[in-house]
């Protein structure tokens, strides 16, 4: 019985001098605490004031992100906003059937996101990233994220099956 007591004992004190043992060595590099860290704001990303244009060039050089845009803009526009205090830039474009809706950064994506539509996982993709998909009464909307923005393509229901290969990319200068 004292063999086992003592047995315990050494294991308990061999535990606690290994544990102690790393707590000295830990360090910030081994920490890693900046891994945790939220990101500091785009210091790229300014205001510039309101932009309406239906050039899909003239649109994603304002954003300064990759858009995907409905194809044929009967009306586009990106507008300076903010979010939690920090700046944030919105993009909304339409041919009058698809509406799509982005902001920079990604981070400000719950000033998109359409109230009372839950997301789910979806099989498609778009740009290479891929997509969540979520839907009311008249509309499916597909929402993703990129590394420096999100977009929601708002799509009549009706016509969900084909209208996300009319898309078109448009890319900053």
């Amino acid at each position: 019985m004292i063999k086992k007591l003592l047995s315990v004992v050494l294991a308990l004190i061999l535990m606690a001098s290994f544990y102690l043992y790393a707590l000295l060595r830990e360090d910030e590099e081994t920490k890693q605490t900046d891994r945790w860290v939220v990101a500091k704001e785009d210091a790229a990303l300014s205001a510039r004031g309101p932009l309406q244009s239906t050039d899909p060039q003239a649109l994603a050089d304002a954003m300064g992100v990759t858009l995907p845009l409905p194809p044929t803009l009967i009306s586009a526009g990106v507008t300076d906003d903010s979010h939690h205090g920090y700046y944030a830039r919105r993009l909304t474009a339409t041919n009058g059937h698809s509406t799509v809706w982005g902001v920079r950064p990604a981070s400000a994506s719950p000033l998109i996101r359409p109230a009372g539509v839950s997301f789910g996982q979806s099989d498609k993709t778009l740009m290479g990233y891929p997509l969540l998909v979520g839907q009311d009464a008249q509309y499916t909307y597909h929402y993703l994220t990129t590394d420096q923005a999100a977009f929601v393509l708002r799509i009549p229901t009706s016509g969900d099956q084909d209208a996300l290969q009319g898309f078109a990319i448009a890319q900053p200068n």
